[in-house]
């Protein structure tokens, strides 16, 4: 099978600090891995770009396998995968502390020519990123999306905290983000890290995305937490609700990443624009469910979501293509 949909960045296991005190066991997450999740309910022609410890094999490797993912694109470069403990904030924001270190993680980054050697002899659409502001890496990533012809869905990394650890302003960042926006097509931001970007309110959803339109990209995916998601593009918004196939919330950790990947997929594929949020919210209600990621995704979980997709989409009445 060609592989179409790639998913690149980092994956990092990942553990809770409750508020009091203690914590929970350690689980499979990260953005990349939780994207390769949120691509997998919709196709099987997708797998995972990254560098990562040797340890991945007992447990992401697995699922990988379990999945039908090809491992022929993880690179093992050290001994650990890399792990974050994480403190939720009542928002719904979180504080990541690295159990090694920054530089453990830098360390681990994918590289461009990773996902170079990746696309060789395939035919891939799309690509999620999970990346910072860097102008040389996107430089030299837009080498590779010429030389293959795929879009890009950029997942910007915790902006509000790179604000901080560059000492950049605000406006510096927006100005680098319309810089990576000469390479990547397509974007994802959650309303934490919106209202922070533009000093707004987080519930302004009307001004904020009035911002999101002014910015380079052909398809913004705002998600804002437990309410849903938007699909943005720069004449339309479309709002959908969150979906939960499984009943409550488990387990947040992961959905924006997971979601983000579904959407790419979505909207690379030819969907319409809110189609794309639909089915990156029925994703996400997959991830969701559980702590980690989904375990097993069986023939009968994806035609259940393409049946709940239909079923939002229709009962949003847009039937017109985009």
């Amino acid at each position: 099978m060609a592989i179409e949909y790639l998913a690149c960045g980092n994956i990092m296991s990942d553990r809770i600090e409750r508020q009091d005190g203690s914590f929970s066991e350690w689980n499979m997450g990260g953005p990349a891995f939780f994207a390769l999740s949120g691509i997998r309910l919709w196709t099987k022609a997708c797998k995972l770009v990254c560098r990562t410890g040797e340890d991945y094999a007992s447990t992401y490797g697995r699922w990988m396998d379990a999945n039908g993912v090809s491992r022929e694109s993880v690179q093992v470069e050290a001994e650990n995968v890399t792990r974050f403990t994480l403190k939720y904030n009542p928002d719904g924001s979180f504080s990541p502390t690295p159990h090694f270190s920054m530089e453990h993680l830098g360390y681990l980054k994918t590289h461009p020519e990773e996902i170079d050697q990746a696309c060789a002899g395939q035919a891939v659409k799309g690509i999620y990123m999970a990346h910072n502001l860097d102008p040389v890496i996107w430089g030299k990533l837009g080498e590779v999306k010429e030389k293959y012809g795929f879009k890009i869905m950029w997942e910007i990394e915790y902006a509000g905290q790179i604000r901080k650890m560059l000492r950049l302003t605000r406006q510096q960042i927006l100005d680098r983000a319309r810089r990576v926006m000469e390479v990547a097509d397509l974007w994802s931001i959650n309303h934490n890290e919106a209202a922070d970007l533009f000093q707004l309110p987080r519930e302004d959803d009307e001004a904020i995305i009035n911002e999101l339109q002014k910015l380079p990209v052909e398809f913004t995916f705002y998600r804002v937490g437990s309410r849903g998601s938007y699909a943005v593009t720069p004449t339309n918004a479309y709002f959908c609700e969150a979906v939960d196939p499984f009943g409550p919330s488990v387990d947040p950790t992961g959905c924006g990443n997971c979601s983000t990947g579904a959407a790419m997929y979505a909207y690379v594929s030819g969907e319409h624009p809110a189609m794309a949020a639909v089915m990156a919210n029925i994703s996400s209600g997959f991830n969701a469910a559980q702590k980690g990621p989904y375990p097993l995704y069986t023939e009968e979980d994806m035609q259940l979501a393409r049946r709940l997709a239909a079923e939002r989409f229709e009962a949003l009445g847009l039937t017109v293509p985009r």
